[in-house]
């Protein structure tokens, strides 16, 4: 146990060292560096500069109507801190790092002698959502700025910590607008180097609502689509990010169960094939819903972020349960990457049906600003380590530099996934012999043969059988591990508010990649729902699928769709 934590994590997530080498991932990473540096920052600090009364050139980012910089001034400054000091965990960039050093400079230059900072009046500060989004926005944009190495970044987010904790509207920050997402703006704080025991008792006697805990425990799906604080959104995912940290800050287990409970229900009524959350906000939602046309609001990349950042958490508290691995990985390649759109921006929404959300265009939404801090942070999720021991959980092309309790350990990742199930992993240096665990994930049909140096020590079971990880005992300096994931079909037939009558829709998943039916309006094909492997090839030298029998109809994998007109959920007429 840590000197701020009841409750210790069991594994340990690396904040450095980790280096993307080849594939998807890196791809997405070097991409996510050109749209950072295309930001321009005299408009970021557009309305910092005029708060503070200095000149203010340029003009602030106003997309259209302007909701997320004009309505909620100073929130592109932590969205790219974010994006920015996430990035330099894992890899040096001086254009980035200059560019992160002069907005935190600026930010500081020009805040309240009080320590505020937020480029506000005190009576807007009462408004909208500026206690809870856009604080929390600037605290996570200057937390990950500390991270990388400006320690000013850490103090400056104590500064905005100390007025917040003794602000005058802490009695009703929590009806505010999409007030309890704040929550976690405290307990990030708090597990921050710059955090006091303050952030946890403001979390929690400003933020907890003990009968809402109580309700999401008891399995009552009302606790998702229906809060009656302000408006229902799926952010309250971030609410449950908070409270988990409440657990390990505080050892209260209604927490955690609260967390687990909110866990299962959304996996059960709340999430899309591909790992994208159904409830949004401004819509009419009930348990198992799954809206697919575009004229509803579903699939937000900001819920995916809180998706994924949750179950980061519950994989290092329980380090052995892949479960957790394979959520991450499921929603890291079918909405995380398919919502990049090269290092233009961000599908804001990511429909199954019609085509992709063009607010890409929009750089500085809130999910422009999470998603660009999600794939920062990709090294992150490859590698946990735990006393002696390796855990490999997601596969991409990497190296890593890791400590053990018996020394440090340089790994090297080959491999084509998503793309293809083979990987090997070569150990570069280690001080001593060490276990090594792979995930065995759960898409792989058959029995994994794992070799060292080609040799077969140990058959896995199919991740869909058996979810967990391969374990190696006294792996070594100069060791090859390789193996090869088989990759399988698997079909989800459609439930939810937009079924077809007579028709049956279905969606087609190869190995973790989500695929759709290319083609406009509501797409119809045949083949056996029961057999898709006897109706489904590679095209060659592409990721695409043909249909057998089909010229008309191509399968892409959604990661890769852009413009095109497709539908996740075509209807599937019975061959004939």
């Amino acid at each position: 146990m840590d000197q701020k934590h009841q409750i210790s994590f069991a594994a340990s997530a690396p904040t450095k060292g980790v280096k993307l080498t080849g594939g998807r991932f890196k791809r997405a990473f070097d991409n996510n560096i050109r749209f950072l540096k295309g930001f321009d920052l005299d408009r970021i600090l557009y309305y910092y500069r005029l708060h503070a009364g200095k000149p203010a050139p340029s003009v602030p980012y106003a997309y259209q109507s302007g909701h997320f910089e004009c309505n909620l001034k100073g929130q592109t400054a932590g969205e790219f801190l974010m994006g920015a000091c996430t990035t330099l965990l894992w890899q040096e960039d001086e254009h980035l790092r200059s560019m992160a050093n002069a907005v935190v400079s600026e930010i500081d230059a020009c805040k309240d002698e009080d320590g505020f900072l937020l480029p506000i009046t005190r009576e807007e500060w009462h408004t909208k959502e500026y206690p809870n989004y856009t604080r929390a926005w600037v605290t996570f944009g200057l937390l990950d700025a500390g991270y990388a190495g400006n320690e000013r970044a850490f103090e400056l987010a104590r500064m905005m910590g100390d007025f917040f904790n003794k602000s005058d509207l802490l009695p009703y920050v929590k009806d505010m607008n999409l007030g309890f997402q704040g929550i976690l703006a405290n307990t990030r704080l708090y597990d921050s180097p710059a955090g006091v025991k303050e952030d946890v008792d403001v979390a929690i006697s400003a933020y907890e609502e003990k009968w809402w805990l109580e309700q999401v425990i008891a399995g009552d799906h009302r606790a998702i689509y229906s809060h009656p604080g302000n408006h229902p959104h799926s952010t309250l995912l971030t609410t449950l990010e908070g409270y988990f940290d409440l657990y390990r800050a505080t050892g209260n287990e209604l927490y955690l169960r609260a967390v687990r409970s909110a866990l299962a229900m959304y996996e059960s009524k709340w999430q899309h094939v591909g790992g994208g959350i159904n409830m949004c906000e401004f819509d009419t939602y009930w348990p198992g819903c799954n809206w697919l046309s575009m004229k509803h609001n579903y699939n937000e990349l900001c819920s995916t972020n809180f998706w994924v950042l949750l179950n980061q958490r519950m994989l290092l508290l329980e380090p052995d349960n892949s479960h957790y691995a394979d959520e991450i990985e499921n929603s890291i390649y079918n909405v995380l990457l398919a919502a990049q759109v090269g290092s233009q921006g961000y599908h804001y929404l990511n429909f199954l049906e019609g085509g992709k959300d063009a607010r890409y265009l929009d750089r500085c939404t809130c999910c422009a600003s999470l998603g660009t801090r999600l794939v920062g942070l990709l090294p992150q999720f490859l590698y946990s380590t735990a006393e002696n021991t390796v855990y490999v959980n997601l596969y991409a092309s990497s190296e890593a530099a890791l400590t053990l309790s018996s020394g440090d350990v340089h790994l090297t990742c080959d491999t084509l996934m998503p793309d293809s199930g083979s990987a090997s992993i070569h150990v570069d240096s280690a001080a001593a012999p060490f276990t090594l665990k792979l995930r065995i994930p759960r898409w792989t049909p058959k029995h994994t043969v794992v070799c060292i140096n080609k040799n077969p020590v140990l058959t896995a079971a199919p991740g869909c059988a058996h979810p967990g990880y391969a374990v190696l005992e006294n792996v070594r300096q100069g060791d090859t591990i390789s193996f090869d994931l088989s990759m399988g079909y698997r079909v989800t037939k459609y439930t939810g508010g937009e079924e077809l009558v007579g028709k049956d829709r279905c969606a087609l998943e190869y190995g973790p990649l989500l695929y759709a039916a290319m083609g406009p309006s509501v797409v119809h094909v045949s083949w056996d729902v029961n057999h898709p492997e006897c109706w489904f090839e590679r095209i060659r030298m592409s990721r695409k699928l043909r249909l057998k029998g089909d010229p008309a109809h191509e399968y892409w994998p959604y990661i890769d769709i852009h413009d095109e007109p497709f539908s996740v959920y075509p209807v599937v007429l019975p061959p004939r």
